[in-house]
């Protein structure tokens, strides 16, 4: 069957199979609700930590970090999208932001070597499975061992009670993020992925930053000889060969975040 190529967002590949008719509601029949609170204030904090290390890379003109907390507090407090602040001030988050993004470029920055800041792809098609990838990795680190991509990951919960950065669930979307560098960079990447939590507590000693890795990242998307992988069955779902399905457990199954959720069927 020749079926036209549909595109996925390395970021959006999770929540393809979070909840499905979710995610062909907004991304393939265009529907939409306002950006998120939290949505806004993680924005922020990606803005002003790429500023910063973006500046780090070679031959790039440094710059400080207080550049890198205006740049997260004018994202904060004038977004590109609409955004449903949920009875909070835009400052709030302009605040956390701020005062996140200070700590990260202070404390941990100086600790880890880009080769990278949000390198993109256009479009990768995958011939035989009828999807393009695009979209951007977050970060390309560099140690003796090699190179790995990084993922900023914000939120009240992106650090656990242990110090590391939850990783549960995210596997699939960081092997996406694997393939769009080695892509865009035309080298391997052999190091685990890697998450960097950073938690968006009020105040500034709740606000931890924590790692953590995840193995094999792309044999989830590729699968074995167990298991189909994820890529596959995300081409059969975006061109009609599953039924999507909804699902009402999810966290994003809320008015503010599903152009579907008065009229869901599995929302009974």
């Amino acid at each position: 069957m020749n079926r036209e190529p549909v595109t996925i967002r390395a970021s959006s590949f999770g929540s393809l199979f979070d909840c499905p008719a979710r995610w062909i509601a907004i991304h393939m029949e265009g529907k939409r609700t306002p950006s998120s609170a939290n949505a806004a204030l993680g924005t922020a904090v990606h803005t002003g930590t790429a500023v910063f290390d973006e500046s780090r890379l070679p031959d790039r003109s440094p710059v400080s970090v207080d550049d890198a907390k205006q740049a997260a507090y004018e994202a904060a407090t004038k977004p590109r999208d609409e955004v449903d602040w949920e009875g909070e001030q835009p400052t709030k988050a302009a605040d956390v932001a701020v005062s996140l993004t200070e700590r990260y470029c202070t404390l941990f920055a100086p600790t880890i070597e880009y080769v990278a800041v949000e390198i993109s792809v256009d479009s990768l098609l995958l011939t035989d499975l009828r999807i393009v990838l695009t979209g951007h990795t977050d970060r390309v680190r560099r140690t003796d061992d090699g190179l790995g991509i990084c993922d900023l990951k914000t939120g009240k919960q992106a650090v656990g009670t242990d110090g590391t950065a939850k990783t549960h669930g995210h596997a699939a979307q960081m092997g996406v993020y694997e393939i769009v560098a080695e892509t865009a960079l035309g080298v391997r990447m052999n190091l685990p992925a890697e998450i960097i939590g950073l938690q968006t507590n009020l105040t500034p000693e709740k606000q931890r930053i924590g790692v953590g890795e995840i193995e094999g990242a792309r044999e989830v998307l590729i699968g074995n000889e167990e298991h189909t992988g994820l890529l596959r069955v995300a081409a059969q779902l975006v061109h009609g060969e599953i039924a999507p399905w909804g699902n009402p457990k999810s966290m994003m199954c809320h008015k503010r975040y599903c152009p579907n959720y008065q009229t869901c069927f599995w929302r009974r």
